[in-house]
């Protein structure tokens, strides 16, 4: 049976891992995961892939249900929804993981696959003002409100991890490398990466856009 490699990728909003992530999946040509899990669960489950926007999650990270019509049901239907929401991500990741070597971005893919050897966990965070910059003109978010939303962002994101997990976000332990995307170029970080699958795939040689590199630079270490 082929042998599969699963990269999952957790990031600092604003540090560019989404990108990474994409870039990295182009590059290995594997497969890339991001909204397509949080698409289907939409799909099985008869709702709006609008109700998995970040913009739809309460203070503590969960996915809302006051402003879908569903009020009167209260904290605990809340609860039951995010609970089967993330049981079906850890089925979809689960089978991903089983099926083909891939990239997959967020959704505590890291820990759903903590135990699975196969699986190689990078956190990407940068400094604070790099990625104020990043989402004002990535994401045109407002100057003046650009610390805000990142500082915002980054504690759902923790909240819903820490939820779900009884982790830390960003914990060294829970991850194989943590990248800050602040130090450097996004192809250099895939390169990293790439190096990283490589050795855990048993392949010895590097293909595509940092062949080059690679050649040049021999003492690169793992």
């Amino acid at each position: 049976m082929k042998k599969t490699i699963t990269i999952t990728i957790s990031r600092q909003f604003g540090s560019n891992g989404r990108e990474i992530g994409r870039k990295l999946a182009e590059y290995l040509d594997i497969g890339y995961y991001n909204k397509e899990i949080m698409e289907k669960i939409a799909k099985d489950m008869g709702v709006s892939s609008d109700f998995f926007n970040e913009d739809n999650q309460n203070e503590d990270g969960l996915y809302s249900i006051s402003n879908r019509k569903l009020r009167s049901f209260g904290s605990i239907a809340e609860l039951s929804v995010n609970s089967q929401v993330f049981e079906r991500a850890t089925d979809l990741i689960c089978g991903i993981a089983q099926r083909e070597s891939s990239v997959i971005v967020g959704r505590c893919a890291d820990y759903i696959l903590k135990d699975n050897p196969d699986t190689i966990s990078v956190f990407c965070f940068s400094d604070l003002e790099e990625r104020i910059r990043f989402s004002i003109n990535e994401y045109d978010v407002p100057a003046k409100q650009a610390k805000k939303i990142v500082q915002e962002k980054d504690m759902k994101r923790a909240r819903f991890y820490e939820f779900h997990t009884n982790q830390k976000w960003g914990d060294a332990k829970n991850y194989s490398l943590l990248i800050n995307t602040s130090k450097m170029s996004t192809d250099e970080v895939v390169e990293i990466i790439a190096a990283l699958y490589d050795k855990k795939a048993g392949l010895t040689t590097f293909k595509g856009a940092f062949q080059d590199q690679y050649i040049e630079h021999k003492s690169f270490k793992i």
